[in-house]
């Protein structure tokens, strides 16, 4: 049975990724899992979430759908541009190094820390895939479109059936405030908490549907160690909360 799963927000909590991945059945070939995004800062293990995810793309090559949300946007513009205006989640830099190695690089850049560690994840062979996945993943598209859906990190601009052309790149992945009601496919998205847009902390960790159009992926896992799984059964076109 085809099964379409998505989640969002994993903001660098590995374990929390995988207990939502045990959710996951995707030994029916037509069946995808979307990620939206965010896959970095505030947990402790961001790039040990992006190496799960690569070995997930090789493992189900034409399942796996990855979508950038801000945060990966914010790091690429720190990591690859030449001359970067955003800076780097302390967490997420962590991620990369030992205590050791960490020690090294500051006695190496004294005066400047930051650019240290960033031009040992450039120019480190070990980070080579990373480097890779990150540059390819950044020119694809911010959303994925199915016969019913519009899977998305944040929003799209719902004026009318024309928001590919109406939605700026920045609104895919930075949309506030958020969009409830009536559009004419659902919309998954994730970038926000939940219970705010419920206004209901019960939902800290759950989704929210919006009773229109709308589900919003909590994206609080930082309070709610939780990454919730939504599941759309195409066959029944029904919406599970796993």
């Amino acid at each position: 049975m085809v099964k379409i799963y998505a989640i969002s927000d994993i903001h660098g909590y590995l374990d929390e990724f995988i207990d939502a991945l045990n959710k996951i059945d995707l030994s029916d070939k037509q069946s995808r899992l979307i990620l939206l995004g965010d896959y970095i800062d505030n947990g402790s293990q961001s790039f040990q979430v992006i190496s799960k995810i690569i070995e997930l793309e090789k493992i189900y090559p034409k399942q796996i759908i990855t979508l950038f949300g801000n945060h990966e946007e914010w790091f690429y513009d720190w990591l690859i541009l030449d001359k970067p205006t955003a800076s780097a989640f302390p967490e997420t830099i962590n991620s990369f190094f030992s205590t050791d190695e960490l020690n090294y690089i500051l006695k190496s850049n004294p005066n400047n820390f930051e650019s240290g560690v960033r031009n040992e994840i450039r120019t480190n062979a070990k980070f080579i895939p990373f480097i890779n996945w990150f540059q390819k993943r950044y020119e694809d598209s911010r959303y994925f479109e199915t016969e019913n859906q519009i899977f998305v990190h944040a929003g799209i601009d719902e004026a009318n059936k024309l928001w590919k052309d109406l939605t700026s790149s920045e609104m895919f992945t930075n949309k506030f405030p958020i969009t409830t009601g009536r559009f004419y496919k659902d919309i998954i998205s994730g970038h926000i908490a939940s219970w705010e847009v419920a206004n209901n902390k019960s939902y800290l960790g759950k989704i929210y549907h919006d009773s229109k159009s709308h589900y919003f992926i909590d994206g609080d896992v930082k309070n709610s160690k939780t990454i919730p799984v939504i599941c759309y059964d195409t066959i029944t076109k029904k919406y599970y909360f796993l």
